[in-house]
């Protein structure tokens, strides 16, 4: 991938959220901490994001949760660059890794909030409230 001068490779998330994060990656009880990474948690926020056709800019403090390597080039960069090309209209995003980044964290900021709600708020363990989202 060829990138602009200002590319980064860090993914970030508000710090408002990154409790969420935590809370849906720490422990040892898949049914009820469903991811093992917060890599993971970002993808699904992201892909839950770009389901609604909602993006949400990041305000405030920013964490970074993982690095670019965390992707895999075979599942979640495809899928990552999809969702940018997809939203700006153009294959040209491709060639900024930071334009790529901050589309994806919007989406995911934007869908951590419902795959909270639908894991946390809903009757049942998350991992089988997980398994809902799919249907």
């Amino acid at each position: 991938m060829q990138d602009d001068a200002t590319s980064r490779d860090g993914v970030y998330i508000e710090e408002a959220v990154h409790e969420i994060y935590r809370q849906l990656s720490e422990g040892n009880d898949p049914e009820t901490v469903p991811f093992k990474t917060m890599k993971d948690i970002f993808m699904w926020a992201a892909s839950l994001g770009y389901r609604m056709g909602e993006r949400r800019p990041l305000t405030g403090q920013r964490v970074m949760i993982f690095r670019w390597a965390q992707f895999s080039n075979q599942v979640d960069v495809p899928l990552i660059k999809g969702m940018a090309i997809s939203d700006s209209s153009q294959v040209g995003i491709l060639v900024s890794q930071n334009n790529i980044l901050t589309a994806v964290e919007e989406y995911a900021n934007a869908g951590i909030h419902e795959l909270r709600a639908s894991l946390m708020d809903e009757h049942g363990q998350p991992l089988w409230n997980l398994n809902g989202l799919l249907t």
